[in-house]
């Protein structure tokens, strides 16, 4: 005689299982402090070894924005040998006698430049205190004043174009092991070399370990390969 498991008894084994899984998926997690892995306005976000998106390879992403509509940064440690002025001749004139290169800031609109300031610079900034003393502006029509006040490339740096994650999808990312999340500094956001930001900060936690999530290479390949960098890339 065959016997039949009554829908009850199956659905409550459905259950079990279920919440089996999700107790399983949690100590994957545990490893990583959550303290060390919360994104926020000013963190760093350093790539992992795993990661080989040609736009974020070794990168070194400081969050400018992060909030319910999603993660804006800007790339680091992609100093380039461009003068400014050649790239954008409409800005020469406000340009001056700032010596410093361009940075490649991220794929999302490279025609758009954004400054990173802090020193006497940052009193003529109208955007947001990133982190301490270190302030975001997209004002070009702010450019002379702050080249005629920042010393230079340590109090003003500009980057062509950012990056950018729909709601989601960055924490998606860190949870995969793509990113490490660690707290930025001024010293770190101005580092004289920032070409070797990546091999400085790659594995450092906040405690000193490496905070990486603990999934395999091949769980994370996977969740990059499926999701979508950011609809508005094309802009």
């Amino acid at each position: 005689m065959t016997t039949t498991t009554p829908p009850r008894h199956r659905n409550a084994g459905a259950r079990a299982r279920a919440w089996l899984a999700a107790v399983a998926l949690a100590c994957t997690f545990a490893a990583t402090p959550l303290a060390a892995q919360t994104i926020g306005n000013g963190t760093l976000l350093v790539a992992a070894p795993a990661l080989s998106d040609v736009n974020f390879a070794h990168a070194v992403v400081l969050v400018l924005q992060h909030d319910d509509n999603g993660t804006v940064g800007v790339v680091l440690n992609r100093p380039t040998s461009l003068v400014p002025a050649t790239v954008f001749p409409e800005l020469a004139e406000g340009i001056g006698s700032y010596d410093g290169h361009l940075f490649r800031g991220g794929p999302i609109a490279p025609t758009r430049l954004v400054y990173l300031v802090r020193g006497l610079a940052a009193a003529t900034v109208n955007g947001p205190e990133v982190l301490d003393k270190v302030f975001l502006s997209v004002d070009d029509s702010s450019l002379p004043d702050m080249v005629r006040l920042a010393d230079g490339t340590d109090e003003l740096r500009l980057y062509a174009g950012h990056a950018a994650w729909v709601p989601g999808q960055l924490q998606a990312e860190v949870n995969a092991g793509g990113w490490q999340v660690l707290p930025a500094t001024a010293e770190l956001v101005f580092d004289d070399d920032p070409g070797s930001l990546w091999q400085k900060l790659e594995g450092r936690g906040s405690d000193g370990n490496n905070v990486v999530a603990s999934l395999g290479v091949g769980d994370f390949r996977q969740l990059v390969a499926g999701s979508s960098r950011d609809p508005r890339s094309d802009r």
